[in-house]
């Protein structure tokens, strides 16, 4: 796998061209159109750090990058170091919300604090859900084009260097960048393209290339010049490797091979003992790559002014050099001398990018900025360019094992959980258990993995081996350890107690009980819908109450799952029932004598469909005809004469009706009954029977006693359903029977 792939996306680009003398900005192609940022979910989140934690690593620090640290930033180590780690995190983060569709403009960072530019609205609600403080557009930028940026020409990174360049002996001297691998894991380090190349023809140099020793920096640069004390040819120049100039617009970077046994590069950035000792003293020790976020503190190594700190202003520039040639890289505000080109710069203990050019000369109080090539991030980084040819080397500490505990026990199904130190999500771990094949697992952004086993283990003592990686090349050394494990105790079998099959209530809330494993979870859900959730206790019994109202009016099966570690088992039960309410009149009361302009008004369910049958006793005592029945009915139903007037029903089943015509003096009965489309029948159907009498009402001008004329002469009385009104929410389970079938309680 090529270190290509362990590259972020930037997350700030500001496109421009510097010369000399003007600033000409080319702009940035952004998407206009917000995403909803759900293409991918977004996992992290950002953090902040306590600098004392920080305390036993800045004791590591070379003591001339504490004294640049304190001197150019004005800040502890401690602090350093912990605004590096929130640093390195909000890149991730930001890259993260990239790669899920989000549009970020740019991050900024001050202190530990983090802002997101977004493009639009659409944006801002997922760059709050990582914790970071949102603003719509582009941050403010500083114009550089009055700033004369120049080449800075002349293994462990930090590391002087000097390339010959003709048969007479002259040549050039650089520093090295980071050290790394070719794709067959020989030495290979990167340094500044132009540190390889012929200034005029920018045709690569002879080589080869030769170590620089040195008791201090160099410092800046003297008249007459100090005689250049060449060491031992370390390595030759990667051919096609060096990328500058004007057939590599916006890069600066190439590969040195190693050649010299004697020299094995590591993962480290040479330190300058008190600024000025040897680069060997003390080293900062490299943990992966950051992106350049605007606001981070960054610190360069050279092997002409070694260690000086500044904080990054612009993450991505196009800058032009005096001499013609243009590099896209990030603006510091750190000094850089000639010689120091292609030297480290590192935020905390992550490398960041090499020494491209500055405005410094000089010395260190000439000049104002520096710009930096990228190792990731941003549109043009040395990854992108050379990642084929080299990966990064890394160091990588052991995995600390907290599960299983070494010498303790576990069940049967294991997962391998711990931290590796310094460990980013650019990482990866493996587990070997019993020397069998290793089962590998990913690293999260703040060091920590788990790594499930497939399968259970046979009970008794086991060993393992867990590795953590970086790339391809580096790796950490092996944890090893050992456990028991033992035969996990059978679970205990699911059973609902109550409610039975087939059973119906009136409660649309019934409440679920049983037994089952204790500590397990189990879940009440009917169809897709799931309606709560408990844990069994220790004595193993459970009970879930419903958090909403179950379908009424249909029979339905309910589903109890039971969850436990690796173990899943459920229960049906069929055929259960919600019962729905009975359809009643409230006016007329029963027995009641009213006034001929009268309303009807009643109580059913939701969504019932209601329909209503009106009756007049007969005219006299002798046997006449009763008159004919007046019903509110259903469409294409032409059996019953049509009750005319206006019939309102809620999503309660609460129901009114407001006749058209007064009814005349009489006795009546009123039949009001409720159904449920596609329902059960025994759960959902129910009727109500009122009588009362017309006193005083209206009636028709000749005296008749008649029922109003509808215009209808069908004369068959009989119920049917006139309006329906569905239940929002869709599908139903019911438990109700009718009451003259009696009910019981679920």
């Amino acid at each position: 796998m090529s270190t290509a792939l362990l590259r972020r996306r930037g997350v700030a680009r500001v496109s421009g061209v510097l010369g000399v003398c003007a600033l000409v900005s080319t702009g940035v192609v952004i998407s206009s159109t917000a995403a909803s940022a759900e293409e991918e979910t977004v996992t992290g989140s950002l953090q902040t750090f306590a600098a004392e934690a920080f305390a036993p690593q800045a004791d590591e620090l070379p003591t001339g990058l504490v004294e640049a640290i304190q001197r150019d930033l004005g800040i502890s180590a401690e602090e350093y170091l912990a605004n590096a780690a929130a640093a390195k995190v909000a890149a991730d983060v930001s890259a993260e919300l990239v790669d899920a569709g989000v549009n970020v403009n740019a991050t900024v960072i001050d202190g530990q604090d983090v802002t997101l530019y977004v493009e639009a609205e659409a944006d801002v609600a997922a760059a709050e859900a990582v914790g970071a403080k949102v603003e719509i557009g582009e941050p403010e930028q500083h114009d550089y084009s009055d700033y004369d940026f120049e080449p800075k020409i002349d293994h462990k990174g930090g590391y002087g260097f000097f390339t010959q360049a003709s048969p007479d002996g002259s040549g050039y001297r650089c520093s090295v960048g980071f050290s790394g691998y070719t794709p067959d894991g020989a030495d290979r380090y990167l340094t500044a393209g132009h540190c390889g190349l012929d200034g005029e023809t920018y045709e690569q140099l002879a080589g080869p290339v030769s170590h620089l020793p040195l008791d201090a920096p160099i410092g800046p640069p003297q008249d007459p010049p100090p005689p250049l004390n060449v060491g031992d040819e370390i390595g030759d120049l990667t051919d096609g490797s060096f990328h500058f100039g004007p057939d590599f617009d916006n890069y600066d970077a190439g590969l040195v091979d190693i050649t010299n046994p004697d020299y094995t590069g590591v993962p480290q950035v040479a330190g300058w003992g008190g600024g000025e000792g040897a680069p060997d003293e003390n080293s900062v020790t490299v943990y992966g790559t950051i992106d350049a976020v605007q606001g981070a503190e960054a610190c360069k190594s050279g092997s002409t002014s070694g260690w000086t700190c500044g904080t990054i202003q612009t993450p991505e520039q196009s800058v032009t050099f005096g001499t013609g040639e243009t590099v896209t890289g990030f603006i510091f505000d750190a000094c850089m001398l000639g010689g120091d080109s292609g030297g480290s710069i590192v935020v905390g203990n992550y490398a960041l990018g090499v020494n491209s050019g500055s405005d410094f000369g000089p010395d260190c109080n000439t000049g104002s900025f520096g710009i930096g090539f990228a190792v990731s991030g941003g549109q043009y980084n040395a990854l992108d360019v050379l990642g084929d040819q080299w990966e990064l080397n890394v160091a990588v500490n052991a995995p600390a094992v907290s599960t299983p505990e070494d010498g303790g026990e576990t069940g049967q199904s294991v997962t391998f959980e711990g931290t590796v130190e310094g460990g980013t999500a650019d990482h990866r771990v493996s587990v070997s258990v019993d020397g069998g094949d290793a089962v590998e697992g990913d690293v999260a952004a703040d060091g920590s993995f788990s790594v499930p086993l497939e399968g259970d283990l046979e009970p008794g003592e086991h060993s393992y081996a867990v590795q953590a990686f970086y790339g391809n090349h580096s790796q950490s050394e092996v944890t090893e350890g050992s456990w028991t494990v033992t035969e996990a105790p059978p679970v205990e079998e699911l059973a609902v107690d109550s409610p039975s099959e087939g059973q119906t209530t009136g409660n649309a809330r019934p409440e679920f009980s049983g037994t089952g494993q204790p500590g397990a979870t189990v879940a009440l859900t009917v169809g897709d819908a799931e309606f709560g959730s408990a844990e069994v206790g220790e004595d193993g019994s459970w009970a879930i109450a419903p958090e909403s109202d179950l379908p009424v009016g249909v029979r339905f099966d309910a589903v109890v799952t039971q969850t436990f570690e690796e173990d899943t088992q459920k229960v049906t039960v069929a055929g259960l029932g919600i019962e729905a309410a009975d359809v009643t009149i409230t006016a007329p009361e029963d027995g009641s004598s009213v006034a001929g302009d009268t309303n009807f008004e009643g109580t059913s369910f939701g969504g019932a469909t209601v329909g209503l049958l009106l009756e007049q006793a007969a005219a006299d005592a002798a046997g006449d005809d009763a008159q004919p029945r007046l019903g509110l009915r259903a469409e294409g139903d032409d059996d019953v004469e049509e009750w005319a007037g206006e019939f309102e029903i809620d999503d309660a089943g609460n129901w009114t009706f407001d006749p058209a015509e007064d009814l005349p003096e009489g006795e009546y009965t009123i039949t009001a009954q409720a159904t449920l489309e596609g329902g059960d029948p025994e759960l959902a159907d129910s009727e109500a029977v009122a009588t009362f009498t017309v006193a005083n009402g209206g009636g028709d001008d000749d005296g008749d006693d008649d029922l109003p004329d509808t215009g209808s002469s069908g004369t068959t009385w009989m119920i049917v359903g006139g309006v329906a009104l569905l239940l929002a929410g869709g599908a139903a389970v019911a438990v109700r029977a009718r009451r003259n079938a009696g009910s019981t309680t679920a």
